[in-house]
């Protein structure tokens, strides 16, 4: 036998395996963003972009809706449900277009695609705490970067990020795994998500529906787990300036798009377990962008933040909570 045949026994040997799963990404498309879908699964958030999700169901409704209302923000925006929305700014039909670990280039890039679609921003809802200044999302990995159709990013950029995800730290293992078994092991909770959340088809509202019914099912064994919520300082805390120089360009952006749509609007600086203020300097640079009558803040300890049974877990508050607010900032209940 010559060398170059045991050679390309060896290769096909090795080379085969790694064929089929290279073919089975394209087959099963675990991301969900190989093609367009009309809707997509009640789980699997962590190997699910979110930004992927809103941008699709966007296009997939708009030529029937023509959108003209939108919540932007970050998972914690999700609560704030576009039906509790509607009644205060007199449109029926508004849209959700967050993102997980959502950015503020990212909101801004997003104002600019909606009027590309050819849309009016007639309202929109802001919901931002600390975190959207904190990251970028081209360096983010697959659950967050943004869609390539808004950001910009190469299509083949996009597309290899998400494929890398396949073949990195064992994701395709628990992947078929799962989908071949039906079973969730321990080991896939760096990859799949164990916890049911929904996805409403026209809206895009995102709904964490396990959390719901853990809580219903017994609320007091579920806030006195150990170590799920932790003890917040007593003393106040004034966070660190978090809006970066780089990140000005952007407010401009989203402070130049509203203007020139003409746009009602409200910010929330939502209430985050953790109790941190707002720095007085991120709140004047704010208030140049968005104007100070605009901005809610409901950072720091208040009637929200005091009561953990206002939270789900220490990342995300309930809708009950985003209720009152909408009612703080509109004046008036519904």
């Amino acid at each position: 036998m010559t060398d170059f045949v045991k050679f390309t026994k060896k290769l096909l040997i090795f080379g085969i395996p790694i064929l089929l799963l290279v073919i089975s990404y394209f087959i099963f498309d675990p991301f969900l963003i190989l093609r367009a879908y009309e809707s997509y699964p009640s789980n699997f958030a962590k190997s699910l972009n979110r930004d992927r999700i809103s941008t699709q169901i966007f296009l997939n409704n708009n030529t029937t809706h023509n959108y003209k209302s939108f919540i932007f923000g970050s998972s914690r925006s999700s609560v704030f449900y576009t039906k509790d929305w509607s009644k205060y700014i007199s449109d029926p039909n508004p849209y959700h277009f967050d993102a997980s670990c959502e950015t503020v280039s990212g909101i801004a890039t997003k104002l600019k695609f909606i009027k590309k679609q050819g849309n009016n921003v007639d309202n929109a809802l802001f919901v931002l705490d600390r975190s959207i200044f904190d990251y970028e999302q081209d360096t983010l990995g697959s659950v967050f970067v943004q869609d390539y159709r808004v950001s910009g990013l190469s299509f083949t950029k996009y597309h290899l990020i998400f494929f890398n995800t396949f073949f990195s730290k064992g994701f395709f293992g628990a992947y078929f795994d799962n989908k071949f078994t039906g079973d969730f092991r321990n080991y896939m909770r760096s990859f799949l998500e164990f916890r049911e959340i929904n996805y409403t088809p026209i809206n895009n509202d995102f709904i964490f529906k396990s959390y719901i019914d853990e809580i219903k099912k017994d609320s007091i064994g579920y806030y006195n787990k150990v170590g799920f919520f932790y003890e917040r300082p007593i003393e106040k805390i004034i966070g660190k300036p978090c809006i970066k120089p780089y990140q000005i360009k952007y407010l401009e952006q989203i402070s130049e798009e509203l203007k020139s749509q003409n746009t009602d609007y409200k910010v929330v600086l939502g209430p985050f377990y953790n109790q941190i203020y707002f720095d007085e300097t991120d709140l004047k640079i704010l208030e140049k962008y968005f104007g100070k009558d605009r901005i809610y803040d409901f950072s720091g300890k208040n009637e929200f933040t005091e009561n953990k049974a206002n939270y789900y877990e220490v990342f995300h508050y309930k809708p009950s909570v985003a209720r009152e607010i909408l009612k703080k900032i509109y004046k008036f209940g519904g």
